[in-house]
């Protein structure tokens, strides 16, 4: 019995042992939680922030702070205000301005602000920061935090209601929690304290939900008739819904981490008044986003008149992030990003283009959106990117992926593609224009490596075969890779029964349907670089290729975007149609415009917007695509005394914009509108001189039909051909895009009429550098001399035939260019490119 008794007293010593460390540990942890703490005031701080902490603790955690004594003798949160006291905690509070600082010291925490103002962005910094699971508050001893304490923006609308009209009201106390995140983040905004209460009926309301019958991955958000509606399926989706919301329409950057940060342009936030979720024609839309370096043509001439604000590859974390959130307020749910080595080429390295790529998922994922890599299957050196170690065929083997060494090649860079699976939701493999590979066989077997390699990393990823050129025998992609593939259609501009026969074999191979459009918001700008607004020609392909949708409907489809910031006008116009291709286009440009100038200006950007569809790109396919024979520039349509007058009214009232320094109503943007109107406007200067030429050549051609003098002809020949400038707009290797047809006219005039075909020494030069840089291109890290043959360049569509060969020989003359017997030519310095870097 005395054994037992032992046993007995030996555990129950040992349990009061542990129950004593533990109420130890308890109590230090206990001193670290919220309510351990009381509201110490001292000396002239303001009663007002006091209740501020007070009201927000209590509604936030449920917790009645208490307020003490400063000198009292236990663990408080004191507001300091007091010079006198900053300066005995090492602070000044002269100087301080919008600042505040939050430090811990003997076990006290304390905020020091100068102004009620910033003291109540230190209190909501406490409370929404630094308070964590089970109430502990996240500050080490002797750790302080700093923050520049002015409110984000100047005001927050919705609409053109202030957001100080609204009440945040939640539906049952489930939704409480991210009602009051969301009132937090409104203060941050723009200073504005909210209340939030139970819901109920108010003229403007802010109604947050938990909806259990919504999908655990699904929330909505809506606003209509001055009501605003977050809901999501449970506590913690909704509270993701209303970072989603504030990072989406409310300026934020990461709302709701650590690294949550204001990253509008604008001094003033406007919430669209109306956020409706509607049936999409097309399910999932996605912007191109293709990162070759726009002052880098094909990674080979180096345009230094570039206007780089609009070069993407250059923009910060935070550009990255604006340029994601214009995307999808022109409609998109995603965007697609290219990875190629042209890309590579522009930055040095791939290194720093994947960079680009992770910064640029990470916002579309945090804004709910998707990302798709879109890669280069079979083209991996030349744009700049010099590898002398790639290999795509040996003439030994049937087939190129039986040759070892070229499937080193492939597993090379396929694994340098695969470093990005993480961070995307879907794969394109890309096999025409440009590709090595030449049959369905090899395709088919190094897009399923392609694939194995991203599913490795990322098992759910979507996989598929870019066909926009439906060059290759589809059922070898199917036998090989199974139904479980996107095929991706091109639009097919052309031949409108392509749509029919791709649609028909997805429908009986059961495989998904994708459409990959290109060249119908813009054209390539390392070729024919421009600013289009092209609405017409998006309406036209688009309801083309809804009449197949009976056969098959893609549940996906993505859009060009290569100019970037200058092609939103025409990616909003995509974004909208491919969600309902039946909008009509007053509201359409009404929503465009008002929501980027507001609607003093809204009128005057629409017609300046019709200026350039007008005069670049026409009403349909044949007007615009630079080959056709109908081709706007070029045809009789092309009304150059109408566009002429219009340049003339509305280019000074663009100067009007410029100079009053208008900001974005409600369209998020990478750079200031300013910016974006500024380079908009050498545009219309370049459309303006073109309607001026139309007009000087056709009168020309009229006089010498009457009988003008060849001299006379010839002289007035050279005034009106001067080139048109390219001023501070991407250009591409073709040249300024009026100037080349400009200059296309004029020798197909002269050449019709035995006329001496006018030169001009600086675009001659220019042409020349494009030239010579292409040669050197292809030169780089040879050991032998590169020799190209007719026609030289760009296939001859850059500059016409007859130009390319005279500039040719003319750099042979020079000395620039040698040429063999054969009639090809190489570098003269072809050894200074032996070596590439």
């Amino acid at each position: 019995m005395k054994k037992h008794f032992k046993k007995i007293l030996i555990i129950m010593v040992a349990l009061l042992c542990l129950l004593g460390i533990g109420f130890v540990a308890y109590k230090k942890l206990d001193d670290n939680r919220l309510f351990s703490y009381k509201v110490g005031m001292i000396g002239q701080t303001s009663q007002v922030s006091v209740e501020y902490l007070l009201d927000n603790a209590k509604a936030e955690y449920g917790i009645r702070l208490k307020t003490t004594m400063f000198d009292a003798p236990y663990f408080k949160i004191c507001l300091v205000q007091d010079p006198a006291y900053a300066a005995g905690l090492g602070y000044k509070m002269e100087g301080m301005g919008d600042s505040y600082v939050i430090t811990k010291r003997g076990g006290s925490i304390y905020l020091l602000a100068a102004t009620d103002q910033s003291m109540n962005q230190a209190c909501d910094y406490l409370l929404h920061n630094l308070v964590g699971k089970g109430l502990l508050i996240g500050l080490e001893e002797g750790e302080s935090i700093f923050h520049q304490g002015a409110f984000g923006k100047n005001a927050l609308y919705v609409g053109e209601t202030p957001i100080e009209e609204y009440e945040i009201l939640y539906s049952h106390k489930k939704a409480k929690r991210a009602s009051e995140e969301l009132r937090y983040l409104i203060h941050q905004t723009c200073g504005k304290d909210l209340s939030v209460s139970k819901e109920k009926e108010v003229a403007k309301g802010i109604t947050l939900k938990v909806d259990e019958t919504l999908s655990t991955r699904d929330s909505q958000i809506q606003a209509k008739e001055g009501q605003i509606v977050l809901a999501a399926a449970s506590e913690e989706k909704l509270l993701e819904t209303v970072h989603q919301f504030a990072n989406t329409y409310m300026g934020w950057m990461n709302a709701g981490s650590e690294n949550a940060q204001i990253t509008s342009k604008v001094s003033s936030i406007t919430i669209p008044e109306n956020i409706e979720e509607v049936e999409p024609w097309i399910e999932e839309r996605e912007a191109i986003i293709t990162l070759w370096n726009i002052n880098y043509n094909r990674g080979f001439y180096l345009n230094t008149d570039t206007a780089l604000e609009n070069n993407l590859i250059d923009y910060s974390k935070e550009q990255l992030y604006e340029y994601v959130k214009m995307l999808k307020y022109c409609g998109f749910t995603g965007i697609q990003v290219t990875e190629m080595c042209s890309a590579w080429a522009g930055v040095g390295g791939y290194e720093r283009a994947h960079e680009v790529i992770r910064n640029l998922a990470d916002a579309a994922h945090s804004l709910d959106m998707n990302v798709t890599l879109w890669v280069w299957g079979a083209e991996f050196t030349g744009y700049g990117w010099v590898d002398n170690s790639v290999v795509y065929y040996n003439w030994d083997y049937e087939y190129a992926y039986m040759a070892p060494e070229v499937v080193e090649t492939f597993e090379k860079y396929y694994t340098i593609y695969a470093e990005l699976a993480d961070c995307v939701d879907r794969v394109i493999g890309h096999f025409y224009d440009p590709t090595n590979l030449h049959n369905a066989v090899d395709i088919a077997y190094f897009s399923k490596m392609l694939r194995d390699k991203f599913q490795a990393v990322n098992p759910d990823i979507d996989f598929g075969i870019s066909c926009w050129i439906d060059a290759y025998d589809k059922n070898v992609f199917v036998q090989q890779l199974g139904t479980d593939i996107t095929l991706y259609e091109g639009g097919h501009h052309d031949v409108e029964s392509d749509y029919e026969s791709f649609r028909t074999f997805i429908a009986e191979k059961g495989t998904r349907l994708g459409t990959w459009a290109w060249n119908t918001c813009e054209m390539e700008i390392d070729q024919l670089a421009q600013m289009n607004f092209n609405l017409d020609v998006i309406r036209e392909v688009y309801q083309t290729a809804k009449k197949y949708d009976s056969i098959a409907k893609p549940s996906y489809w993505s859009e060009m975007d290569s100019y970037h910031v200058l092609n939103v006008f025409s990616l909003y116009c995509a974004g909208q149609m491919l969600i309902n291709p039946d909008i009509e286009e007053e509201v359409l440009m009404k929503q465009l415009t008002e929501s980027m100038v507001g609607k003093e200006y809204a009128q005057a950007l629409a017609e300046m917007l019709y200026i350039i569809q007008d005069a670049r790109t026409g009403s349909t396919w044949d007007t615009y695509f630079w080959s056709k024979e109908n081709h706007i520039r070029t045809s009789d349509a092309y009304d150059a005394e109408g566009i002429l007058e219009r340049c003339n009214k509305y280019i000074p009232i663009l100067d009007e914009m410029i100079e009053k320094e208008l900001e974005s109503l409600s369209f998020p943007l990478p750079i200031d509108l300013k910016e974006l109107l500024s380079m908009m406007r050498p545009h219309l200067i370049q459309i303006r001189d073109f309607a001026q030429f139309r007009i000087d050549y056709a009168q020309l051609k009229a006089d010498f039909a009457q009988g003008l003098s060849v001299e006379e002809t010839t002289a007035r020949l050279q005034r009106i051909g001067e080139p048109i400038d390219s001023y501070q707009t991407i250009v591409g290797t073709w040249g300024q895009i009026e100037a080349r047809f400009q200059r296309e006219m004029i020798v197909e005039f002269c050449l019709a009429n035995d006329l001496e075909i006018p030169v001009y020494g600086e675009y001659d030069r220019e042409r020349k550098n494009f030239i010579l840089a292409s040669f050197a291109m292809y030169q780089r890290g040879k050991n032998e001399p590169v020799s190209q043959y007719t026609p030289y360049y760009q296939y001859g569509a850059a500059y016409g035939l007859e130009e390319t060969e005279r500039l040719v020989e003319e750099m042979v003359l020079e000395g620039l260019l040698q040429r063999n017997e054969d009639g090809s030519v190489y570098l003269t310095d072809w050894e200074n490119y032996v070596y590439h870097f």
